[in-house]
């Protein structure tokens, strides 16, 4: 059979930041930061190509690509695939069935399965979109490739756990169900993976040729891995669904980096939902990296209450070059708030330390919470962000997700009308509207706090020369001056 998977266009996400100051792009959203590859479908792909023979597979990256939904039937009738996986986030799914729409147009006899973040947080919608013969509920790897075999060999799909159609689900429609492996809004039996050891790496020669990058990094070709999977710290604001660590060995994580050596990448970014769960696996990782004499430029995203000076000074002897730290707020009744398992004086130990051992630091802000109640509050907590001094700060507004437990308080609050995902889920539509936590600040105030926020951290005139002396490479001054454009706009509209 023919198989395709893809990563749909974004040209109909939901509306995250409506910005009402600018009509030219300006808005400062997260993937001004970056763009890496979707790594949970290669996963999928990866494995699916190891454990089936005879199929013809293709992998479609649309958003890497450049790949407009305009362009989207001459591919598939390039194509003409039996069986489509398309991977998605609820923000996406107004492309994801527009795609499902047009595979359904051109090749009518497809079988066309969602995966992703969006069956999970969403099931019962999910399984009624009559763009779509099937989803997959949870991890895809052994569902999806259970699907592929049951389809060729013409049997019952709804006998695959994770795999549901929309009359399987049904069954679970009144039932109780909840799986402590995720978050608790799971309400069907999920696909997992309980030994994430057993897959396979993901096999880069889909990808190769695209060139992820991060605005951050010193190149413009990046390699994204992951050494674990799930995150068990219960956030309010976070919408992560699996709740269960679970951590590659550090031999198999090794060797993927080699394998990526050998094609020729040279920077390393962890994408996991949290890398450092302890300080004894920096230090391990470590250990393995120096047996095999490698020295590699690497970076992850962590916690600060998971590192200590002893574990980043050894993760700086093995090429260690910066860490992305969720610090969100800064005081301890709004840490305390969030549920984040910390303080703000572990807050500033690890970003001292960062600073003294020359490993550079990324501190990811949100403003617009509910314990700040005044833009002199949230001008407070910038002041702590910039007493922090990290290399590079990103400060989002409020985005309130559901399944989240500060959504289910916004809700109780009156501040979200109950129900509206749930109704987008079932009619998905262009034009919605992500809500914020407006009890105290509307929109237009927060957003206009965002950009001087920027402004306050970026455009010290102590951070630009200490930025311009540590720039390495044409890459990175290329990128910082690209940022500092965007910031220098962005701001020009509300000076």
């Amino acid at each position: 059979m023919k198989i395709l998977m893809i990563n749909p266009p974004d040209e109909n996400t939901v509306i995250e930041n409506p910005d009402s100051h600018s009509e030219d792009g300006t808005f400062l959203e997260a993937d001004d930061f970056g763009e890496f590859p979707p790594l949970g479908m290669l996963y999928v792909l990866s494995y699916l190509e190891k454990n089936t023979s005879g199929h013809e597979l293709h992998f479609i990256d649309c958003i890497a690509q450049g790949i407009r939904q305009a362009a989207i039937p001459k591919l598939i009738e390039d194509i003409r695939p039996d069986v489509v996986g398309i991977t998605s986030f609820t923000i996406s799914l107004v492309d994801c069935c527009k795609v499902a729409e047009t595979v359904r147009r051109i090749v009518p006899h497809a079988h066309i399965c969602l995966g992703g973040h969006h069956p999970i947080a969403y099931p019962f919608e999910a399984a009624q979109l009559p763009q779509f013969d099937s989803i997959v509920v949870g991890e895809g790897e052994y569902a999806f490739t259970a699907l592929v075999n049951a389809l060729e060999a013409d049997e019952d799909i709804t006998k695959i756990l994770g795999v549901y159609t929309r009359e399987s689900i049904a069954e679970w429609q009144d039932q109780q169900f909840r799986d402590k492996r995720f978050l608790a809004r799971v309400s069907v039996p999920p696909a997992y993976v309980e030994d994430v050891d057993a897959l396979p790496p993901v096999s880069r020669k889909w990808i190769r040729h695209l060139r992820y990058q991060s605005i951050l990094g010193v190149t413009a070709d990046m390699a994204t891995i992951l050494s674990s999977r799930g995150c068990p710290y219960l956030c309010t604001f976070c919408d992560v669904p699996y709740k269960r660590y679970r951590q590659r060995s550090h031999e198999k994580v090794v060797d993927e980096i080699e394998e990526c050596l050998a094609m020729g990448y040279k920077e390393f970014r962890f994408y996991d939902d949290l890398f450092n769960i302890t300080p004894k696996k920096i230090i391990e990782f470590c250990d393995e990296l120096d047996r095999r004499g490698l020295k590699i430029e690497w970076e992850f995203r962590g916690r600060v209450n998971t590192v200590t000076y002893d574990s980043l000074k050894r993760a700086k002897q093995s090429g260690l070059r910066m860490i992305s730290f969720g610090v969100e707020t800064g005081s301890d009744e709004g840490l305390k708030a969030l549920k984040k398992g910390t303080n703000t004086e572990k807050v500033r130990n690890a970003f001292r330390w960062c600073r003294e051992l020359g490993i550079l630091t990324v501190a990811d802000y949100i403003i617009g919470l509910p314990h700040e109640r005044s833009p002199a509050d949230v001008r407070a907590n910038i002041d702590f962000l910039v007493g922090l001094d990290p290399d590079y700060a990103q400060v989002s507004v409020l985005k309130l997700y559901p399944n989240t437990e500060m959504y289910d308080q916004a809700v109780a609050k009156g501040i979200v009308a109950p129900g509206r995902w749930q109704g987008f889920a079932l009619n998905p539509h262009r034009g919605f509207v992500v809500d914020h936590w407006t009890e105290f600040m509307d929109l237009d105030t927060l957003i206009g706090l965002q950009k001087w926020a920027y402004r306050r951290f970026y455009l010290r005139p102590r951070y630009i020369v200490r930025s311009a002396f540590n720039t390495r490479s044409f890459y990175e001054f290329y990128s910082k001056a690209k940022g500092a454009m965007k910031i220098l706009k962005a701001n020009r509209r509300v000076a």
